[in-house]
């Protein structure tokens, strides 16, 4: 899939939604954000530009938790909403998700 300047196969498309896709414990799936959908009418840079915007919302949401009651379930549900998306916007980007954290290897580290 093509629109403006970023190219996303099926695959990709894929990852992300499996991101942005929670087991309940009914064993059903509740999704974040359907992006199958968006992309059907928005160009990819807008799916991922909205995705960027529900972080700073969620970060702004976690501040504001954190700073009345850090106990709170409801922490560590942002948390786990906020790598689900950020993860999505990376393989939306296509970045190498499976090389994130890990530490690049430099010159002459003999490894």
């Amino acid at each position: 899939m093509v629109r403006g300047g970023v190219q996303m196969t099926r695959e990709t498309i894929q990852t992300a939604q499996e991101y942005l896709t929670v087991a309940t414990e009914d064993n059903g799936a509740r999704k974040i954000i359907n992006i199958s959908q968006l992309l059907e009418k928005h160009a990819p840079e807008e799916v991922i530009d909205l995705l960027k915007i529900m972080v700073k919302e969620k970060q702004e949401m976690l501040r504001d938790l954190i700073l009345t009651d850090k106990t709170r379930p409801e922490v560590d549900e942002i948390v786990s909403t906020l790598f689900r998306i950020t993860m999505a916007i990376k393989s939306l980007e296509e970045k190498e998700v499976r090389d994130i954290g890990r530490p690049k290897q430099g010159a002459g580290s003999g490894i």
